[in-house]
Order: structure tokens, then C-alpha cells, then sequence
């Protein structure tokens, strides 16, 4: 009788531990890619693969200020936009 318990203890260790498996396997996998109808935030960053900044769209309290010379400077009032940034890091347009 002990045989039988054993037996059917290890096949039930053995399914549970395939299905655990495969779960972890298929199911741990998100998509690269996303798709939303609608998405609030207050700054997107693009970026380059290697950190580079490219673009900020962003409300007027997380907006970056102007560049110089490698140094964030203030803007004169606050407001949102979008900014993009050449290969200098340098403000192209608003």
C-alpha cells in the first residue's frame, strides 16, 4: 500500500512540477510592444539606445530647461511643449 502512495505522490509531484514549468515558461513572457487607447503621464523621454536624449514631451513642471553649453538653464516662465535635441545635446526645436 505504501508503494501505491509513494507512486501516485511522485506522479502528482511530477505533473505539478511540468505544469509549474510550462507556466513559467509561456506565461512569463510579456510582448515587446504595447498598444493603449489612452496613457496620462507628465514627461515621456526618448532616448538612444545608448541613454542619449532625443525628445521630451512633458507638462511645464517636468519640462527640462534650455541647454548651454552642456548646462540645464532655466526657463524665463514656465510651460509645457515637446523638445527635441540634436547629436550635441543642444534644443532644435520647441
Amino acid at each position: 500500500m505504501a508503494n501505491v502512495s509513494q507512486q501516485l505522490l511522485l506522479t502528482y509531484s511530477g505533473i505539478l512540477t511540468g505544469v509549474f514549468a510550462f507556466m513559467m515558461l509561456t506565461g512569463g513572457a510579456s510582448p515587446k510592444r504595447k498598444s493603449f487607447d489612452e496613457i496620462t503621464v507628465h514627461r515621456i523621454n526618448v532616448v538612444e539606445p545608448d541613454g542619449t536624449l532625443r525628445m521630451v514631451i512633458s507638462d511645464h513642471a517636468r519640462l527640462p530647461g534650455i541647454i548651454v553649453h552642456g548646462k540645464e538653464q532655466p526657463f524665463a516662465r514656465p510651460q509645457a511643449g515637446m523638445l527635441f535635441y540634436n547629436d550635441e545635446g543642444l534644443r532644435t526645436a520647441a
